[in-house]
């Protein structure tokens, strides 16, 4: 009868006779992985501003908040960010960069932009771009003409810039260390995957160890293999293993 099983054992047995290209595998995918994100996706740079809704405009310093202040504070920022995304603001902040010699449409700019709320008084301006350089100064430029627009509309709070945008750091995007450790995972699995379909596959009987693993069967002996050496004298034969 044979036998189909397939144990961790071999497996194991597989992958370590062939760990040489499991890690050439790697190396080759990672490093394409690694070369792709550096070379072929474009480096996007982000920076934050951060906004405070106070619905109270002639509060004292030390006044306390009550709660409907605090409910009518987080509506007020709700309704800033909504009005920071909108195409108005966009379009406001478009025209002084291009006083500025910065050419983007106001699409370009609602594309950069998320807004993100909190439920406190306080929301969040994020600003992504290619543009490094003048990513602060876009980022700078849509918050303030982001305030001009919240004070037109809104009468009875003030809007204030809490943390003005940065310099970015560093790329936040695409990530080379995370994308290469990615492709040298894939490109070891592909290759294992690959070793161990074909050894399951391969029915090849080349020994009597080869017949004891895929047949439950004792093995009672072996035919040898008849060789002619092609002499010009005359044929002879040599026995040996196949």
């Amino acid at each position: 009868m044979k036998k189909n099983e397939f144990s961790i054992q071999d497996i194991l047995r597989v992958l370590l006779s062939n760990i040489v290209w499991l890690i050439l595998a790697a190396v080759i995918v990672g490093s394409i992985a690694w070369a792709y994100t550096n070379y072929r996706i474009p480096k996007m740079y982000r920076t934050e501003v951060s906004f405070f809704a106070d619905s109270i405009t002639n509060r004292d310093v030390n006044g306390d908040i009550t709660t409907n202040e605090l409910t009518s504070n987080r509506q007020l920022a709700a309704n800033c960010a909504y009005i920071l995304q909108s195409n108005t603001v966009m379009k406001m902040a478009s025209e002084a960069l291009k006083q500025q010699g910065i050419n983007y449409s106001y699409r370009q700019l609602r594309s950069m932009l998320s807004v993100t709320t909190t439920n406190t008084s306080v929301f969040k301006a994020t600003v992504s771009s290619t543009d490094k350089k003048n990513l602060p100064l876009i980022a700078t430029t849509i918050a303030e003409q982001g305030v001009i627009r919240m004070k037109q509309i809104v009468d009875n709070g003030n809007i204030t810039i809490v943390d003005p945008a940065e310099p970015p750091e560093g790329q936040y995007y695409p990530h080379p260390v995370r994308n290469t450790a990615l492709g040298a995972i894939i490109g070891f699995a592909i290759a294992a995957i690959f070793f161990l379909v074909r050894t399951l596959t391969d029915t090849t009987v080349w020994n009597e160890d080869d017949l004891s693993k895929q047949y439950d069967v004792p093995v009672l002996g072996t035919i040898p293999l008849i060789v002619s050496t092609g002499r010009d004298s005359g044929n002879t034969y040599s026995a040996g293993k196949e």
